[in-house]
This record gives C-alpha cells, structure tokens and sequence, in this order.
C-alpha cells in the first residue's frame, strides 16, 4: 500500500502540469482578441470569452473554465500532494483518499479535451488525463488485487448506510438533472437543449451519464452490501465527489456574478457538498489503518 517511486513520480508531473494549467488562464491579463459573437450550427448567437486560453469559448462556459481552475489550484493539487506524502506510511485512508483525488483530475482534463475549443494547453491537458488515469489505476490496483482480503468488514454499519445513501442520491440526482435537459427538447421536436451553445453535443451530459455517475450509484450499492469493493471505492469516490461539487459551487458562484442562470443547481450543488464532505469523512474515518 505505500506509495511507489513511480508512483510518486506520477504525482509529481501531475501537480506541476495542473499548477502550470490553471496558472496560465487565471494570471493571463492579454487584451481580449478574436470576434465577440458567433453563430452556431443551430442559429444561436454566442458570446466569446475572447481572452487567454478560453477565448473561443462561450464567455459563460468560459467563467466556469476558471472557477475550476481556482479549485483545483488551491484545493486540488495540495491534497494530492497531501495524499501522496500522506500513502508514504503505508496507509489505507492514504491510498483511498490518493484514488480520489487522482479521479478528480482524471474527470476535469477529460472534459476539458472533449469540452473546451482547441487552444495553446491542449497537449498539458492531453498529458494531465493520462497521467491522472495512470495514478487512478495504480493506487486501486492493489485493492483489486487483494479482492476480499483488501479490507476486513468492520465499518459501523450507520457509516455505510450514510456513505451509500449519499452515493446513490447522488447519482440519482445529477442523472436526473442531465435527463431534464436533454428529454424535453426530445419529445417537444425542438432536439437541441437551451445552453448547447457552438458545443457539437451536451458533452459534460453524455460524459457524466455514461462514464461518471454508474460508478456513484455501483459503490454506493456496493457499501450499503458490505462488498468488499465498496469498503475503498465509496471512501474514494466520496473524496472525489467532494472535490467535484467545490468546483461546481465556483462555477455556480462566478456564472450568478456574470448573470447567467444557474437554475436548480443553485440548491443542488451546496446540499450534494456538504452531504459528500460527509461521507467522504466518515467513509475514510472507518477504514483501518492497514490493510
């Protein structure tokens, strides 16, 4: 369960390619270049951001871009230093809180080379999603490995409840957020959602759906029946979903001071905070120390 050289080395190229990610956008003071207004593909009308890396993204898009960058700047990136230094005894609160955070940054950098037009970070962003997926899979690697012997039943069986429960609201909300968007337009004829912008499809939608959210709802199946997978994968995608609804607070915060509706989210956002907070605390507070 300790932290490798290689390991290490991982954590090392991702916290300066991040530091070197985020610093660009938010220390950028160019002045705003490139057209103001677009048409898209489906006759709508957007608004650039026009400045640094995000330029040719829609400025409310844009904002949010930055909003996750200040998280993962000044949140992100310590704990996964944090982390690491932390897996260096050994521990297994370490190596779940380590496939956490790992999967916070495998999550951004993926959107943002499916999302985000094309810019001067692309290959930063390209090499951040390989390492993070690289870190991802060998910090759960030997849980996998060790199957049923990884860790021994032993959380409170409230703890488990609580973790499961809130994995599996989770899942179920955000799930159902997306659907809201993308159904209506479906059964009215219209076919495109309201915000879809010059996007060529509801990335952050498909991506959530398919990729992100079943692993909410599987662990938190998992927890709530004791598995043995779901006593490090609940702990671990709490920590990441911790992460992940700090940032979409930013985002909520920085798009209400730009004007732009952040609709039901508003209310979602803060409650899926504090309740992964949660979990995530007490997920990894029931974890032995070794395994």
């Amino acid at each position: 369960m300790k932290l490798t050289r290689t390991e290490g080395a991982f954590v090392a190229l991702v916290a300066l390619l991040a530091l070197a990610a985020t610093l660009v956008p938010i220390l950028d003071r160019s002045p705003a270049a490139g057209p103001g207004a677009v048409d898209s593909a489906q006759g709508e009308t957007v608004t650039l951001h026009g400045r640094g890396p995000y330029r040719n993204m829609p400025a409310d898009v844009a904002v949010q871009g930055l909003a996750q960058d200040l998280v993962t700047l000044g949140l992100a990136v310590p704990l996964l230093v944090a982390a690491a230094f932390w897996n260096r005894r050994g521990s297994v609160r370490s190596r779940v809180a380590l496939a956490g955070v790992s999967f916070y940054f495998l999550v951004q950098y993926t959107m943002y080379l499916a999302m985000a037009a094309y810019n001067e970070l692309f290959l930063v962003w390209t090499a951040l999603a390989g390492l993070s997926l690289h870190l991802v899979v060998r910090a759960v690697l030997p849980f996998v490995r060790a199957g049923s012997d990884a860790i021994a039943p032993g959380a409170p069986r409230g703890t488990r409840r609580f973790v499961g429960i809130v994995l599996l609201v989770n899942g179920a909300l955000i799930g159902l957020l997306w659907l809201s968007v993308i159904v209506p337009p479906l059964l009215d004829g219209s076919l495109y959602p309201a915000g879809l912008a010059h996007l060529t499809t509801m990335i952050v939608q498909g991506f959530d759906l398919a990729f992100f959210l079943p692993p909410s709802l599987m662990a938190g199946v998992a927890i709530l029946r004791d598995r043995p997978a779901g006593r490090w994968a609940a702990p671990a995608y709490a920590v990441f979903l911790s992460l992940q609804m700090t940032a979409l607070l930013a985002k909520i915060v920085w798009m209400s001071a730009v004007g732009a509706s952040a609709g039901p989210a508003l209310v979602l956002i803060p409650a899926l905070l504090v309740c992964a907070v949660a979990a995530a605390a007490a997920g990894l507070r029931s974890l032995p120390a070794r395994a």
